[in-house]
């Protein structure tokens, strides 16, 4: 019975021990580690790299500069790719008749002579290589959307140069297709193409081809008229005549 009573008295203790032990895992499960060396992984949960820095740089020495963060251990550590520097966009080397017929028509249009500019540059280049008379693409281009690019008429004709995309659909795929339908370069240049054609099935007259480029109908004279008007002022002004801005 002594024996008995005893056994039963170790379990007691043993069992007491084994609660408090359980609480005082829930309350202080930092110290429970220590104990039993923080060694057991749950099983299915691998353990995550061991990271020196989590905010990405490590804390500076006293007196000294911030230094990169260590890279988490088991992974390769990579180079950083410095930032590219900006570089800046080189002006557009207009000639002081250009200068001053984009300024000129910045003031009338209410737009940004440098942006016009740019403009004047490469419509100079493609009248000389499509024999076209001195500033009758930027006239067309200033009669038919009065340089605002992402201008669009009740007919859908879009951009600088007022192009039916529909129409001149296949003329677009070289400069990437409808996405460049209102790009003022894009504008610029497929009108000066079908400005162009017009003149070559016209015969060479380029009132005819104005007319054509128009659509034609009883309202083409006075398109007509209006672009010839402003290309006459455009040759004044790239002269050096003060024109009156109307």
């Amino acid at each position: 019975m002594i024996a008995m009573r005893n056994i039963v008295t170790l379990v007691r203790v043993i069992g007491v021990l084994a609660l408090a032990l359980i609480v005082f895992a829930l309350a202080y499960p930092e110290h429970l580690g220590k104990w039993i060396g923080n060694t057991a992984v749950e099983p299915g949960l691998a353990t995550a790299p061991k990271v020196q820095v989590a905010a990405g740089v490590a804390a500076a020495p006293a007196g000294g500069a911030a230094v990169p963060a260590a890279v988490p251990v088991g992974f390769p550590a990579v180079a950083a790719k410095p930032d590219p520097s900006p570089v800046a966009a080189e002006p557009v080397k207009a000639t002081k008749s250009q200068a001053a017929m984009a300024q000129w028509l910045g003031t009338k249009y209410r737009v940004s002579p440098g942006a016009i500019a740019a403009l004047i540059v490469d419509a100079d280049k493609l009248s000389k290589a499509y024999a076209l008379s001195p500033n009758l693409i930027i006239s067309v281009m200033a009669i038919e959307s009065n340089f605002h690019p992402y201008i669009q008429s009740e007919a859908g004709a879009q951009g600088l140069m007022q192009v039916m995309p529909v129409i001149h659909a296949k003329r677009y795929e070289k400069y990437g297709g409808k996405s460049s339908f209102i790009d003022p370069i894009v504008s610029l240049k497929v009108g000066a193409e079908i400005l162009r054609d017009c003149v070559k099935l016209r015969g060479g007259s380029e009132a005819k081809a104005l007319r054509f480029y128009f659509g034609g109908g009883a309202a083409s004279a006075v398109y007509i008229e209006k672009v010839q008007t402003e290309q006459r002022r455009l040759n004044q002004v790239a002269a050096g005549v003060s024109v009156p801005v109307d």
